[in-house]
């Protein structure tokens, strides 16, 4: 789908009228894009100590089980709002048709809730590992270390403003309410990326 697509064809779609792909699926590549220069960073601070190769190797190896994961969250993204899509095009003309289309819509709008929800408590995830295995560099790739975190953070501030706009058309309150328990718990969580880039801005003289 999307991901398998090069990067001036991405963007045309994502510039069109189509639906898919938008900000959902921005976050994926965005969070995708993050892991990558985080995972650079580690490769070049890993080949220059063999110390550092040993200690890197397996993050580096999450690093790109990550990234394949935001990628794989990019296609899913637009495949559950496509499912929205489809429900809101159903028939509508006899009062069961009626009932049956706003259930059919409800049952989208979960989904399409639910994959960005899921793609912000992965960044969480990612940001807490990264935090405590890479949480500085040299500063000849600080920059690179400062742009990964914020690619990350544009990602989970994308993911999180998709589970928003969701849920206000959303009906069932215990959905509702397990749902913003989750995102304000990941809001918590993703504030390590403020830390990294703190310390990385000082490093750089940014702050």
């Amino acid at each position: 789908m999307f991901r398998n697509q090069s990067l001036d064809e991405f963007l045309t779609e994502l510039s069109s009228r189509n639906p898919t792909p938008g900000g959902g699926t921005a976050s994926g590549y965005a969070a995708a894009m993050g892991a990558a220069l985080v995972e650079m960073v580690a490769n070049v601070v890993s080949a220059r100590d063999e110390e550092e190769r040993r200690r890197l190797g397996p993050f580096i190896e999450s690093c790109d089980e990550f990234r394949a994961e935001f990628l794989a969250m990019m296609d899913e993204d637009s495949r559950s709002f496509e499912t929205y899509m489809t429900a809101l095009h159903l028939p509508k003309s006899t009062d069961e048709e009626k009932i049956a289309r706003r259930k059919a819509m409800q049952e989208a709008l979960k989904s399409s809730t639910r994959v960005p929800l899921r793609l912000a408590a992965r960044i969480c995830d990612f940001a807490d590992l990264f935090g405590a295995v890479l949480g500085e560099a040299p500063k000849d790739i600080a920059s690179d270390l400062y742009v990964g975190a914020s690619m990350l953070e544009a990602g989970y501030e994308g993911a999180a403003a998709n589970v928003y706009v969701n849920l206000a058309y959303l009906k069932e309150p215990s959905f509702i309410d397990e749902t913003l328990s989750a995102i304000r718990q990941c809001r918590q969580r993703v504030r390590r990326l403020d830390s990294i880039k703190e310390r990385v801005g000082e490093l750089l003289g940014i702050l």
